[in-house]
């Protein structure tokens, strides 16, 4: 166990530990208060029963009388205050109200010193309730070194003005005050022993669900990988699967070879180029700055739009809309053509062989939008708002009966959001939908 005598928790802990402790210290001080105040009562009413007055000298038993009043007095009150704190205010203000708990520390110490400077009206050495209010509030209750040395300091300044007027022999206020001593040092070396034991447990339980968090992060990061693969990889390897059955069943030219193989070495290199992905991610947590081109961005929609249709083997026809003017902007090309790919790709599933899909390019809000539409089927309403989480309950099959995971749309915005954009899409059911993707101005 690390000791904090001298020193807070790190700093890293600081704040959190103290939202944690001073919660507690309420609920303490208020169960003390009211135990305190049930003492109090007890001894005022075991008084109807113990003649206390014949007991003690008339002026001792008028300051144990003011003592037993004021206890029952502060007490009650601090009952009642931390009662309405505690069932009233938020956690957070129960951290502003934390005061209360030093304020009832000085006045349980207090009301223990001044039951100790009625006992010294006696020679003998008694500072037993002295004790029992330090290590009380020491054992209870946790603070900071500067609370600790602020009540200490008040409690010695206090002791040092007022023991001398009911202790008046030399020889035992000697000894009182060597007492005291002890017992204000034993009172600062058991408050810092419980709370380093206090810190050393939050640290440890914090410590504890740091790595449960991280165990289900890494949870996490093997299924979303384990989705990528099933999902992604399949797009290229269905590709060369389709070149392989053409190159198989029908006689194809020199040309078509040569056309057939560089498709083929498209759909490696898109393969390859994901499964890097997936092991840098396996490998870090956090992604690194994004690599970007400065690209045209019509030429750029043009190239997708020709490598999409090579690879995927439809014969299904996607118009392009492209403004006059030349539009540019830094993009990590790879990453977004995938977003673009699989956009087209579910226009393709949902969307008659006589159905029209478009893939276009404008200016908006400063910014630049792709968007992918088509006069398929459309989304049903209560399907769009989870249509991007990840594992979506909103996938479904395709018109074709093509299975869906429910991860490619998820894959699309995590993309689309490392550009510093977004995604979304408007649809109506039986009127088809489109998918815009919004890129910042900063990407120009």
């Amino acid at each position: 166990m690390k000791l904090y005598l001298f020193s807070p928790v790190e700093p890293i802990y600081k704040e959190e530990f103290y939202k944690h402790i001073r919660p507690q210290n309420l609920k303490v001080t208020a169960y003390m208060a009211f135990i305190v105040l049930l003492i109090v009562i007890a001894i005022r009413v075991a008084s109807w029963f113990i003649p206390y007055q014949a007991m003690l000298p008339p002026f001792q038993f008028r300051e144990y009388k003011l003592i037993n009043n004021s206890m029952i007095g502060g007490s009650f009150l601090f009952t009642v205050l931390l009662y309405i704190v505690r069932k009233k205010a938020s956690p957070l203000l129960q951290n502003q109200y934390h005061f209360i708990c030093l304020l009832y520390a000085l006045f349980f110490i207090g009301s223990c010193m001044a039951l100790t400077f009625v006992a010294q009206h006696n020679p003998a050495n008694t500072m037993t309730m002295l004790l029992i209010g330090t290590l009380g509030i020491a054992v209870l209750l946790v603070f900071s070194l500067g609370q600790l040395l602020l009540i200490s300091g008040i409690s010695i300044t206090v002791f040092l003005l007022f023991f001398h007027i009911f202790q008046v022999d030399p020889e035992t206020r000697s000894l009182n005050y060597i007492s005291f001593w002890l017992i204000i040092t034993a009172f600062l070396f058991v408050s810092r022993l419980l709370y380093s034991y206090h810190a050393n447990y939050f640290i440890k339980i914090r410590t504890i669900g740091d790595k449960n968090r991280e165990i289900a992060q890494a949870n996490l990061l093997k299924t979303e990988i384990l989705g990528i693969v099933a999902h992604d990889l399949r797009n290229p390897i269905s590709g060369i699967r389709t070149i392989i059955h053409l190159m198989e069943e029908y006689p194809y030219t020199k040309e078509q070879e040569d056309k057939y193989l560089t498709w083929i070495r498209d759909a490696c290199h898109t393969a390859d180029h994901i499964i890097e992905e997936l092991l840098a991610a396996a490998k870090r947590r956090e992604p690194d700055k994004l690599q970007t081109d400065y690209v045209s961005l019509n030429a750029w929609l043009e190239t997708v739009r020709a490598s999409w249709i090579k690879q995927n083997g439809f014969g299904r026809n996607v118009m392009l809309e492209l403004p006059q003017q030349e539009l540019k902007a830094h993009i990590h090309t790879s990453k977004l053509q995938r977003v673009v790919d699989n956009l087209l790709h579910n226009a393709v599933k949902f969307t008659p062989a006589d159905g029209r899909i478009t893939l276009g390019l404008h200016t908006h809000r400063g910014g630049i939008r792709i968007f992918v539409s088509d006069t398929g089927i459309g989304i049903p309403q209560d399907m769009q708002p989870a249509l991007f989480d990840r594992f979506t309950p909103s996938g479904r099959p395709g018109l074709n009966e093509e299975p869906s995971n429910g991860l490619g749309l998820h894959i699309c915005k995590q993309l689309v959001e490392e550009h510093g954009g977004s995604i979304f899409v408007e649809s109506r059911e039986n009127k088809g939908a489109v998918f815009n993707i919004d890129l910042p101005y900063t990407l120009l």
